[in-house]
Parts: C-alpha cells; structure tokens; sequence
C-alpha cells in the first residue's frame, strides 16, 4: 500500500529540480509526495519568509489525504515557527524530519503529537546515487519508515558502551537530535530538556570539534540533559577533529561528572545511515542494545 505526504519547506531553500528529482525516486518506492502550490518563495536563504512557512505548514497537517508532514530538508529556521504555532489545534498527523527540525520534533514531543526522526524527502536523491551502499542504506532507511508509518516497531540496535558499565539498563523516551540545534535553543521559550529517564540521541555535521564541545557544555550546563537516563550518539559527519582528541572522550569530559552514560554507534545522522524512530516514544538499552517500542 502506498503513502502520501505532506512536503513543507520550514527551513532553508532547496532547488526546486532537486526535489523533482527525488520525487521521482521515491515513486519507486511506492512514497507519493505532495507538493502544494508554492512551496517555496525564497527570502535570502530560506524557503519563503515566516507567514509563509507556518501557513504551508498549518495547511499540510489539515490536509485529510495524506499520512504526515514532511519537511524537504532542514537548514536555518524552524525555530521562527516553533513559536508563531498554535500546538493546540494540530491533529496528531506525525511530522517528519531531522537536522534543524529537531526543534519542531522537541515541539510536537512537548505537545504530545507524534513526530519521527529520519530522513528528509531531498534525501530521496540517495536512492539514485552512484555509489551502490549509498542507495542501498536510503533504501533500507525509508523502508524503515513506510514501516513506522504504518505501525511497525523497528529492530533494536547494537550500542557500544563508552562509559557505561555492561549491566546498565534504562528506559524513557526517547529524545534529542542536532547538537548545534539543540544547544542553540537554550535560554529561549523552546529550550530542550530532557524529560525523566530519556535517552538523548545526539548526532551533528560540519562542525569542528571545539563547536562540538561549546555546544555540549551550552545543553550541560543549562540543565537540558539533567533528567537524562543515557546519551546515545549517533554520527558526526565531516566534524573536523582535533589533533588525536577522540569524540567519545570530548563527551565523557561533560557528561561523567554528571553521571549520565554514554553509548555510541548508532546509525542516525548526517551521513549514509539515518534510521528513522519515533520521537518521544519509549524506548530502552538493554544489554548494549537500544530497543524501540511502538
């Protein structure tokens, strides 16, 4: 059975062949996109000026054809809408996206609207690119979430425990997203914070390591990973490194004296993987495994 949805543009512009180009690729995979009229009207770098934006994002959720919402790509400026939204009056069609999103997917977790983690629709493009790993993980990531859609729990996942002793176990929901984003945030009405017992996913792009770790020390100390039960990273794609600094250490400096564990290796970000989960849903770790729920 197929899927129809929702596309917005709440962040940056993206060129319009891109998005006919990844349409057509994801028409293969029985994924139908709808583009409204004027999905885009570019003002400097984003897909149109603020009414814009949260006029075809208020259009998408009360579309009663499509399945969800889903943004083309992330970018600058989902927080300019975070706060103009009237929570209240959206119906519970989940939201899809990751990257600057993360501040619409905290929302919509705050909001008690169901919301996914995963692959924005430009990525769609990955499914013709020429390196066969490339296609073959998009593939497998939007499988993934036609099954989230439509009600599937995905497999659990192998962690690697960095500080964390071999028998821990915790559950909660399960949060997070953009780094940068999310620190980004603190001092502000949508400030991140972790709910009780969460497992926060983290993951990043572009950023060089002493970026990476002004952003960590930013959610630290303003008390957004306090209630935290784990951190789990996912990748850092292209985050330039410093000397023989190991990312993992660079968290352990922060996290440890807090008490809060810390497992790499998930496959979500920037990168060739970006496995799609539920925002907010509960999930646990278990034996070096994160397991989903419904």
């Amino acid at each position: 059975m197929s899927l129809t949805l929702s596309l917005v543009a709440p962040a940056s512009f993206t060129a319009p062949d891109l998005l006919n180009q990844a349409a057509e690729a994801l028409a293969e995979l029985d994924i139908g996109v709808r583009f409204p009229p004027r999905l885009q009207v570019r003002c400097r770098y984003l897909a149109g000026d603020v009414a814009h934006r949260l006029a075809l994002l208020q259009a998408a959720y009360a579309d009663p054809d499509t399945d969800a919402v889903w943004a083309v790509r992330g970018g600058y400026g989902c927080a300019h809408l975070a706060t103009e939204i009237d929570w209240s009056r959206l119906p519970p069609k989940p939201l899809i996206g990751y990257s600057d999103l993360s501040v619409l997917l905290s929302q919509c977790q705050r909001h008690g609207l169901p919301a996914i983690h995963g692959p924005v629709m430009k990525e769609g493009l990955k499914l013709v690119a020429e390196d066969p790993t490339v296609c073959a993980a998009s593939r497998r990531d939007l499988e993934a979430l036609k099954g989230l859609l439509r009600g599937a729990v995905p497999a659990s996942v192998a962690l690697t425990a960095i500080t964390a002793r071999p028998e821990h176990r915790s559950s909660g929901p399960l949060v997070g997203g953009n780094l940068a984003v999310l620190a980004s945030l603190a001092g502000t009405p949508l400030a991140f914070r972790a709910p009780p017992g969460a497992i926060v996913i983290l993951e990043d792009v572009g950023e060089p390591y002493y970026r990476l770790e002004r952003d960590l020390w930013q959610l630290a100390y303003s008390g957004a990973l306090d209630a935290a039960s784990a951190v789990c990273l996912g990748t850092f794609e292209g985050c330039e490194p410093y000397a023989d600094l190991r990312l993992e250490t660079l968290f352990e400096t922060w996290l440890t004296p807090r008490g809060i564990p810390l497992f790499s290796g998930l496959p979500i970000g920037h990168g060739r993987d970006n496995l799609p989960w539920r925002y907010g849903a509960t999930a646990s770790i278990i034996d070096s495994r994160l397991h989903f729920s419904a």
